[in-house]
């Protein structure tokens, strides 16, 4: 490594840091230029999203509910760090597998049964019967420090450390453990025989749009992303701005979908600059009328674009 690739390396483990909205509103992003990092500094980056596969899956599956057209199982596996993750696997009962999985990645303050209730913020209980109904299975996790997993924060939601305390470290640091549990969630699939292991999906809403630009980017396993109202953070050089991703994703086709009023999370410039980053051969961009709480909607475009490029 020479001496200025080695300076990059200590820059980005020094100053990597991570804001949410709404401390990112004083930012007046219009005025900041999104700058990505180049790809020497980038593998630098993708370290921090690395695991050891050595480490045992420990996977077991706590409970089995059995509904009209899919059975959902509740699984835990094992983590980095010795974490155990709670997620839910939905599979298809018309059909025939191997299954086509779809990764839902909820918001702060959210959790993996958000993708189970039609009347929740995001609507991901509609998302997910779509999804099934179209033959694929799903899979929604507790991210750290949420749904049953606020255990480990004293049980103080994310919400409170990130946008009242500011304990920007721990917000950077839930975010990189969760897109490695990701990463060893579709690890795990693959030893299910009703799971098609050789071509994944994701959604991410907020937050977990975020987390679909770092997985699309590091894991090559994805083949159709989806980030919905994706905060577009602009610290130089940080590890989860998404901007410093967008350029590195090119093998998974991308949806990006969007509210044009959302702007405690980015203004349409940032959305339209943070699209004409991403490499991906087949792309698209599509702007609701709304803020950060997208139409009911935004659940069609989303089943449609795993539709289109997923099956």
């Amino acid at each position: 490594m020479n001496s200025k690739a080695f300076h990059t390396v200590i820059f980005l483990l020094n100053i990597s840091i991570f804001f949410f909205p709404p401390l990112i509103a004083a930012q007046e992003s219009d005025s900041l230029v999104i700058n990505p990092i180049k790809s020497e500094a980038f593998k630098v980056m993708t370290q921090f999203f690395d695991y050891d596969k050595s480490i045992p899956l420990e996977a077991r599956i706590v409970d089995k509910d059995e509904e009209t057209n899919y059975t959902r199982e509740k699984i835990v596996f094992q983590g980095p760090g010795n974490s155990r993750v709670p997620g839910y696997l939905a599979i298809p009962k018309e059909g025939n597998g191997p299954y086509q999985c779809v990764l839902l990645l909820h918001g702060v303050g959210d959790s993996k049964e958000s993708w189970w209730k039609e009347n929740s913020f995001t609507s991901g209980g509609l998302l997910s019967k779509q999804l099934l109904d179209s033959g694929f299975a799903v899979l929604s996790l507790d991210a750290e420090y949420h749904g049953e997993r606020m255990l480990n924060n004293d049980f103080e939601s994310a919400d409170v450390f990130i946008f009242q305390k500011g304990w920007i470290m721990r917000a950077r640091d839930m975010i990189v453990q969760t897109v490695i549990e990701y990463r060893r969630a579709m690890d795990y699939l693959a030893t299910r025989e009703e799971i098609d292991s050789t071509r994944f999906g994701a959604i991410g809403y907020s937050m977990g749009g975020m987390m679909v630009f770092n997985l699309s980017a590091v894991d090559p396993r994805l083949n159709a992303s989806v980030a919905s109202v994706t905060p577009v953070l602009k610290q130089p050089f940080s590890a989860l701005a998404v901007y410093n991703f967008a350029p590195f994703v090119s093998r998974s086709s991308f949806l990006m979908l969007m509210g044009e009023s959302d702007n405690r999370n980015y203004t349409k410039n940032d959305g339209q600059r943070l699209y004409e980053l991403l490499q991906s051969k087949n792309k698209k961009i599509k702007w609701f009328d709304s803020g950060h709480k997208l139409p009911d909607e935004w659940t069609n475009s989303a089943s449609e674009w795993m539709l289109q490029y997923l099956k």
